[in-house]
């Protein structure tokens, strides 16, 4: 098996074993959230870009985690957004984020990946066709490059 689909098993594996998702996907980010059907929290992992040298292989994916957004039908001068799940969402998702980086930069794993950079965790509120909330972050991870091929 090559590199990158050790890191694309490994980032589908950590993400399936959360008992905060229910739904992980592999889609362009573009096309996310197309399907009325999806079982939320939904985590997407979108392959952005690799870089390849002597002792490691790059790799750069778009993870996109969000909740849907339900509303109550209550007329409200509330401006604490409490007839919605907003703030949960948040929550929910936020802390879907904070574990896995706490898995990447805690301990080591069988295939040596290895956090080397991300971007800070963009907020999306009221994101796609189905109101959705939640972060959006690229993440780089590093491989040992032991010349593997197909």
């Amino acid at each position: 098996m090559n590199e990158i689909q050790i890191v694309y098993d490994w980032l589908i594996n950590h993400f399936r074993n959360s008992d905060l998702v229910h739904t992980v996907s592999i889609l362009p980010t573009s096309e996310l959230d197309q399907n009325k059907e999806n079982i939320y929290p939904l985590v997407n992992i979108d392959f952005l870009n690799k870089e390849t040298d002597e002792q490691s292989i790059n790799t750069t994916f778009k993870i996109t985690v969000i909740q849907q957004r339900d509303t109550q039908p209550i007329k409200t001068d509330n401006k604490l957004l409490t007839d919605t799940n907003y703030l949960d969402n948040v929550n929910e998702t936020g802390n879907i984020c904070t574990r896995f980086f706490n898995v990447l930069t805690g301990q080591n794993n069988i295939y040596n990946i290895e956090l080397e950079g991300k971007t800070n965790e963009k907020p999306l509120r009221r994101w796609g066709i189905n109101t959705c909330d939640g972060f959006q972050f690229e993440v780089t991870l590093s491989i040992p490059n032991s010349g593997k091929s197909c």
